[in-house]
């Protein structure tokens, strides 16, 4: 290095020493200012995604406020799809629930599907229900008796009589349910009747204008019955709800057996009437049956069988004549019942049914002391009923349920009308 080139590499050296010093001041204030705007930024992104939180909260809300409230039907209540009910947060949608679980929810049914449930199969998510009822028969029977012998193909010959009974029946009772689980229930069934009944018979005395009749009425405590209920399969897809029953029946009421027969003055002889009129069989009985309950929207089917076997029993007078007593076995005729029928959700309180119910019931046999057993004599039946129903939200706890039933067979009551109000506890 020559001397005449060091005093210019000084010179170098000192001025740009000189100029780093304000490019390196520029450059850390830059920095600091760049920092303090990305932190601006993400205060301000914090803040706009909370607000966004809040909003898409606000917006479920608003969304399961618009849907009706109802109950998942044989189970207890799901949150709806999309919030959390302890959180209070954003949740997957129902269809990704389904896909991340691999299982179907099932969709909750209104109070009016409730309604039908309770009336036709049973409900299981109700801790404890009270059911008072009130019912109404009506039963108009005509029987010509025929006492003599046909002369030429065309003229009879003898006695001609023509009897009447109509009889109405009211029925107070109340039900008790206990749901144990959401699978096993039981329920107990306490009813009051009062019958009155008319009889009349016309063709007393050789006369067809005569007409002798005469009026029963009583009331007493009837047959109280217990039940229980196993819910065997829950609906899922094509399977209905299927639940086993098993109803015992004590013969708390005023058993038929043993009850005189007077005869109404002034009809010669040709009407005799009870003194009092039966509330109860009588008998022990024991009734295991099955229902079946599917939805298939709008409508619901349902289905249900029964078989009632009734124990013999002994009884110490099962004479009408007041002037004699006589004592007998009693085998009621068992019976088979079976029912079906559907119905329609039509909003959220309001629903409508339909169905046919039919009991083909056995002939009794009596058998006296020393004696065979003798079957009696026109004791078996067959009833069939036409029944039309609609159900009645009142309020979230009560719902009325009123029934028509119309009988299609000889042996079924004319009309019976019905109206019920289960309470849940």
């Amino acid at each position: 290095m020559t001397e005449s080139s060091f005093p210019h590499r000084a010179l170098s050296l000192c001025i740009g020493l000189a100029l780093a010093s304000p490019i390196q001041a520029a450059t850390d204030e830059e920095v600091a200012e760049l920092q303090q705007q990305v932190k601006q930024m993400q205060q301000r992104y914090q803040e706009q995604n909370a607000v966004l939180k809040a909003m898409a909260v606000k917006i479920q809300q608003l969304e399961q406020e618009s849907q009706p409230r109802s109950v998942k039907v044989g189970g207890t209540t799901q949150p709806q799809p999309g919030t959390s009910a302890e959180q209070g947060e954003p949740q997957p949608t129902t269809q990704q629930a389904q896909t991340e679980e691999g299982v179907v929810k099932e969709a909750p049914a209104s109070r009016s599907a409730e309604a039908v449930y309770r009336e036709q199969h049973t409900l299981f998510d109700r801790k404890f229900t009270i059911e008072p009822g009130l019912s109404y028969s009506h039963s108009d029977r005509r029987d010509l008796f025929l006492n003599g012998f046909l002369a030429l193909d065309a003229i009879f010959l003898g006695d001609l009589s023509l009897d009447r009974i109509k009889a109405d029946t009211w029925t107070l009772d109340v039900t008790g349910r206990y749901s144990y689980s959401d699978r096993l229930q039981f329920d107990v069934n306490i009813p009051y009747l009062y019958r009155d009944s008319s009889f009349s018979s016309v063709g007393a005395g050789f006369a067809t204008n005569s007409v002798a009749e005469d009026d029963v009425s009583n009331g007493d405590l009837g047959d109280v019955s217990f039940g229980a209920f196993y819910r065997l399969f829950q609906e899922q897809g094509s399977r209905p709800d299927t639940v086993l029953s098993l109803r015992v029946k004590a013969p708390t009421g005023k058993d038929p057996y043993g009850i005189k027969f007077v005869t109404v003055s002034d009809s010669g002889d040709n009407l005799t009437i009870p003194t009092e009129l039966p509330t109860g069989n009588g008998v022990w009985s024991i009734t295991p049956g099955i229902s079946f309950i599917k939805t298939t929207d709008p409508a619901i089917l349902f289905a249900n069988l029964s078989y009632t076997y009734n124990f013999e029993r002994s009884f110490s007078d099962i004479s009408t004549d007041p002037d004699t007593r006589t004592s007998a076995d009693v085998d009621l005729g068992d019976s088979f019942a079976i029912g079906a029928g559907f119905a329609f959700a039509l909003n959220e309180n309001l629903s409508a049914s339909m169905s046919y119910s039919h009991r083909i019931t056995r002939e009794s046999s009596i058998k006296q002391s020393g004696q065979s057993e003798v079957s009696v004599t026109g004791s078996d039946a067959s009833a069939g009923l036409l029944n039309f129903g609609v159900s009645y939200g009142l309020a979230d706890n009560l719902t009325m349920s009123a029934s028509v039933g119309i009988g299609i067979t000889p042996d079924a009551p004319d009309v019976t009308v019905g109206v019920r109000f289960p309470y849940n506890f």
